[in-house]
């Protein structure tokens, strides 16, 4: 995932021919120059910024951050007061044809972008009332319905473009291994529905799901097809002729199709990007030219060069703030998500897919905003560093030491604990596949939280008001103040990052936190391998003669049923589980084919086995007790093996590990 990759010479002597640095810089010029309108240095915008500065700052910024992160190209466009300024395409689509970026041609994949291109189908359809944000969405599908999973908490229009429905993250069959294999996106919504986790309005989470739903009810209220809708009433009217919602492209087109990269091994490697089922949510190919007519649009209250998408009233609703998971953090709005950075509002989206890495930043206030796109898997660092030196750079903002509130220490422990992203899965086997990552807050003392993540170093937060802490580094963090929401009852219960409104971290129990969980697996393997002493003592008592005076029907079935429960989980937990999450292609098949593998299915079908076992094994320890079978000894042991089974139950449980979770 770099474009132009710079090489450092060590010291020493050398030399090179006039005519070959002229030629380098002739080519360099080619490849790195604008592609579109001139741009006037002298022009001073309504921001108060020379045009040459923004010229200048991204010819120093994104070349910087390709080199970084090692990404082969770009491609970036500039709009202020409804008009592009400035656009330019950097380092190369194909590294082994050596074709540069050329940003009114050069297609990108803009992820999930496309999502705001169905957020603005939608409002079409609420300006004309054919859409009430506020009803229940059953009420306009026609085909099937949600579940009533929470009694009078219907699901409506404004839960799903504020991503607050309430609906668990799921990635099965949501893309599939090749354009060819695409299926009607209908159809995944009818036939893989996630489940209803939360109420709706209580707490976000991102949802491709909630997006492509939106496109089926645009589809039944319309009775247009959606990549038809999307063509005559938003593509077309903004002149978005290089713009498309479909994979498979006209020859002339594909051509001009950027290559997705992975970094591997030290050099850039092509690789096939995600083929989405879910099209409403991620699918559109675009050029930094055209996103900028869309960035104009949305500027200028919904129309381009005199022609209306959206009236300004609607406009304006869809890009104010609607929910927030704390009154204290940036919003969701109708679509778009919400941030502060250096004092100043944006309103914008990302888009991602395996390769491509892309960003939609508006600034309303300030009539200024950018589009911009990555080929390579380091353009998320990358993008996110792009902004924040855009506003460093032009939005200044006064540097402040945060000061300690004081007295913090009573009440600061009631925030130390675990948290993890809502936007995960919750009731499949997906939630074993994809755990979510889980951050641990700490007490740092005197007004300090630290929060500790996988992969990164400690970092410190200082707290200024009540649940409200401050990054302690002297500039700001992209992701904002750290925030801690109370319930009703005054538990905290979320953890809200200032600047990320698409979810928050939900407060975890002690008994699913990933220790508790690896100690309750491990020590339940521990326990079961005693087994070993059943037939060592068994063995030892034939060698020697001893008799003993058990019941030995009750005893030999007692043990049986134990011992099988025993040797299906360790067998099942030890070998048959990591072989069949390592295996890449399985996983591959389970996620994106239709039909679940077979050898999945009898592998979950094990701990199904062992439980029905168990349940018997467990009737076997009262009667034991009951009837005073074998010595206090062997009883107190069967008892620790039944204890064991309950262990690696509850373990399997938890982690969705049965055939009718898949």
């Amino acid at each position: 995932m770099c474009l132009v990759q710079r090489r450092f010479l060590k010291s020493g002597t050398f030399s090179i021919p006039i005519s070959c640095i002229m030629l380098f810089l002739m080519a360099s010029f080619f490849i790195c120059s604008p592609a579109s309108a001139e741009v006037n240095g002298h022009d001073i915008g309504t921001d108060g910024i020379n045009t040459s500065e923004i010229k200048n700052f991204f010819d120093s910024a994104v070349p910087a951050g390709l080199a970084r992160y090692n990404i082969p190209g770009a491609s970036v466009s500039f709009v202020r007061d409804g008009e592009m300024i400035f656009t330019r395409g950097y380092g190369y689509s194909d590294i082994e044809n050596k074709t540069p970026v050329i940003p009114e041609q050069t297609l990108f994949h803009i992820g999930s972008i496309t999502k705001l291109f169905t957020w603005t189908a939608v409002m079409q359809l609420v300006e004309e009332g054919k859409i009430d944000l506020d009803a229940d969405i059953n009420t306009y599908l026609t085909e099937f319905s949600i579940p009533d999973t929470y009694p009078g908490k219907p699901v409506t229009m404004r839960n799903l473009m504020t991503h607050c429905a309430g609906f668990e993250e799921q990635e099965k069959h949501f893309a599939v291994k090749t354009a060819e294999d695409l299926y009607s996106f209908r159809t995944y919504c009818r036939e893989t529905m996630p489940a209803r986790v939360y109420p709706p309005g209580i707490v976000s989470s991102y949802s491709n799901y909630g997006t492509t739903l939106a496109a089926v009810i645009i589809e039944d209220v319309t009775g247009i097809p959606f990549d038809q809708y999307l063509n005559e009433y938003i593509l077309s009217p903004l002149a978005m002729n290089n713009t498309w919602y479909s994979y498979a492209l006209p020859p002339e087109i594909a051509k001009n199709l950027s290559s997705g990269y992975h970094y591997e091994g030290g050099k850039n490697v092509p690789v096939s990007d995600t083929v989405f089922i879910i099209g409403p949510a991620g699918i559109i190919s675009s050029t930094a030219t055209d996103m900028a007519h869309f960035l104009s649009a949305h500027m200028e209250n919904g129309t381009f060069q005199n022609t209306a998408i959206l009236s300004e009233r609607t406009t304006r609703l869809m890009h104010a703030p609607v929910f927030s998971n704390d009154p204290r953090v940036s919003s969701m709005c109708l679509g778009f998500y919400e941030m502060y950075l250096n004092g100043e509002r944006i309103i914008n989206h990302g888009g991602d897919t395996d390769t491509f890495h892309s960003l939609f930043v508006l600034l309303p206030d300030q009539k200024t905003g950018f589009f911009v796109s990555y080929n390579s898997s380091g353009g998320n660092e990358a993008r996110n560093e792009l902004v924040t030196e855009f506003m460093d750079t032009f939005y200044q903002a006064d540097v402040r030491i945060p000061e300690i509130l004081p007295d913090t220490t009573p009440h600061q422990s009631k925030y130390v604990g675990t948290y993890q992203s809502t936007r995960h899965n919750y009731r499949t086997f997906e939630l074993y596949l994809m755990p979510p990552s889980q951050v641990n807050i700490e007490d740092g003392g005197e007004g300090r939280l630290v929060i500790i993540r996988e992969g990164k170093p400690p970092f410190t937060y200082i707290e200024i008001l009540p649940g409200i802490f401050v990054p302690s580094s002297d500039k700001p963090e992209y992701t904002g103040n750290m925030v801690f929401h109370e319930d009703e009852t005054g538990t905290v219960n979320f953890l809200c990052m200032e600047n990320i409104p698409i979810f928050a971290f939900e407060r975890v129990p002690w008994y699913g936190t990933i220790p508790f969980t690896d100690w309750m697996k491990n020590m339940g393997i521990i326990i079961l391998l005693t087994l070993c002493i059943w037939p060592v003592s068994a063995l030892y008592r034939r060698i020697y003669g001893i008799s003993t005076s058990e019941d030995r029907l009750v005893g030999t079935y007692a043990r049986l049923i134990a011992g099988a429960a025993a040797i299906l989980y360790l067998f099942f937990v030890l070998f048959l589980l990591p072989a069949v999450t390592n295996d890449v292609s399985l996983i591959e098949n389970y996620m994106l084919e239709p039909m679940i593998p077979l050898v999945m299915q009898l592998v979950m079908t094990i701990p199904v086995f062992a439980i029905v076992l168990t349940a018997i094994a467990s009737i076997f320890m009262i009667l034991i007790w009951k009837e005073k079978y074998w010595t206090i000894w062997h009883r107190v042991h069967y008892t620790l093996i039944v204890f064991g089974l309950f262990m690696l139950t509850w373990w399997v449980n938890f982690w969705n590990l049965f055939i009718f979770r898949l």
